[in-house]
């Protein structure tokens, strides 16, 4: 039987020329796995569907953002399954450095560069989990075509939401991605825990800030390399007003392009560098380099002339398992007094040891790992 479908599957990816139409919405997941005589399990997802998936499968391939599907299955301890990744995925050195199956995985395309469906099809998965940006119609109609295509290849699609792509951006649809994770490898009590964990270390930041009053709250912006800064729509923006405490001044909008001018008529007191394109590290920011914009011009800009910056690795500044220390860097920045305790380098090698169960050598190599380069090019 597996032969057949293999052969099957194959067959229905050549002669796949156009896609059907179609169009979804997102809407946050509500309903809990339901098992099925047949050993499958039933789940909602973002794309307000009801697939049926078999229970702990085999054979998995992703196609994420933020990551946090092929991080929940190495902290449940079924990353084995992973076989297929999307091509971003396959070149994010900080990932592998999490999840060393992805090394192995098959790159199989993007729904933004196009998916190799006959590879996919070769693959021969039991599900596939699918992120999806729509931030436009277009967007939507682009995933829909994509989404329509694996699943008449016989491959069922579990489809989840960018968490700045909700109406009303919220952690709690990140952490939705690893409680449908959960369910499908049959790990909901780990899916549990290890979003109580992302909570308490999102905690210790609110505690620290609930009492700041509006007057008193930094003026801050988070730039995004190359040239964006977070706009209120995006997750971003949420986390910093939010848990941190902190004013973003950016405006409205998700990625927002920005240049040299508007970014020093913004003038922050305080500005987070998240590596979008790539890790920005502060210093190059002060030499006046020229990476995305050229810092130089920049020099009489409040977060620069006081050395208020911090940089969040190529992965961490996403709404994603790395958040929590991500926000611990935010809030010592912004508020240094009510963080002064907190030593970073110590509380993300113990976040690390803890989430990923590293030891002290692996979780500093994965620090390290968070200063990938990406596509940023600093002159």
């Amino acid at each position: 039987m597996k032969s057949l479908r293999f052969v099957v599957l194959l067959l229905v990816a050549a002669s796949l020329l156009a896609a059907c139409g179609g169009s979804g919405s997102a809407a946050p997941a509500s309903e809990p796995a339901a098992s099925s005589p047949s050993g499958t399990a039933k789940i909602t997802d973002h794309w307000q569907r009801t697939i049926e998936v078999p229970r702990n499968p085999q054979r998995v391939v992703v196609m994420e953002w933020e990551g946090l599907v092929t991080k929940s299955m190495k902290i449940f301890g079924v990353e084995s399954a992973l076989v297929g990744v999307d091509t971003a995925t396959k070149k994010m050195g900080f990932r592998e450095k999490l999840i060393p199956s992805i090394a192995t995985a098959i790159d199989i395309g993007s729904a933004w560069s196009g998916v190799n469906y006959e590879q996919l099809a070769g693959l021969d998965p039991d599900v596939v989990f699918l992120e999806a940006w729509v931030a436009s119609d277009e967007n939507r109609a682009m995933h829909q075509e994509v989404i329509d295509k694996i699943e008449s290849l016989g491959i069922p699609v579990i489809v989840l939401i960018s968490p700045s792509n909700f109406d009303q951006p919220n952690i709690s649809t990140a952490w939705e991605h690893i409680t449908i994770a959960g369910e499908v490898f049959g790990k909901q009590e780990e899916a549990a825990r290890l979003v109580a964990r992302l909570e308490q270390g999102l905690d210790i930041v609110r505690e620290r800030t609930k009492d700041i009053p509006d007057t008193q709250r930094t003026p801050m912006v988070f730039f995004s390399t190359v040239n964006y800064v977070m706009g209120s729509k995006s997750i971003q923006a949420y986390l910093l007003t939010e848990v941190v405490g902190a004013k973003n001044i950016a405006g409205p909008g998700t990625f927002v392009t920005i240049s040299e001018e508007q970014l020093l008529a913004l003038n922050p007191e305080a500005m987070v560098i998240a590596g979008h394109e790539g890790y920005l590290d502060p210093a190059l920011v002060y030499a006046g380099k020229h990476a995305g914009l050229n810092w130089a011009n920049l020099a009489e800009m409040q977060a620069i002339k006081a050395k208020r910056l911090t940089s969040l690795g190529y992965d961490e500044w996403r709404a994603t398992v790395e958040t929590p220390i991500a926000l611990l860097k935010i809030a010592k920045l912004a508020y240094p007094d009510r963080f002064a305790d907190i030593d970073l380098e110590a509380e993300e090698i113990a976040f690390y040891r803890e989430v990923y169960g590293f030891d002290e050598a692996q979780a500093k190599a994965a620090l390290e790992a968070q200063k990938y380069i990406g596509e940023l090019e600093v002159k």
